[in-house]
């Protein structure tokens, strides 16, 4: 079994237009969600939040067959990954983050 440690987060991308458009991310959650659609026994371990975006990324990763038995679920609020695009084609990142949670692997 692969571990994969690390976030789980929502990617909202701002188009030049104004236009949003919003998608779980992270780089851990993803590599866990590739490994676990290729087969591969996968757990997750990282911290989830339990609104709404939380449960949706941990549903996520249980559908595309990871296990987050390793996981942890708390009151804090789903971080937001916000990228700008501007009408220069640069593009700026900014994160929201709520973290007031300390992480313990036992």
């Amino acid at each position: 079994m692969i571990v994969v440690c690390g976030e789980a987060l929502i990617d909202m991308v701002v188009s030049a237009d104004g236009t949003r458009r919003a998608a779980p991310g992270g780089g851990p959650f993803t590599t866990a969600r590739a490994l676990a659609r290729l087969g591969v026994p996968t757990a997750f371990l990282g911290h989830f939040s339990e609104d709404q975006l939380g449960h949706l990324l941990a549903d996520q990763l249980k559908s595309d067959g990871a296990s987050l038995a390793l996981a942890s679920f708390g009151p804090e609020p789903t971080t937001i990954a916000v990228a700008n695009a501007g009408k220069d084609g640069l593009v700026e990142y900014e994160f929201v983050i709520n973290v007031e949670y300390e992480f313990v692997i036992n």
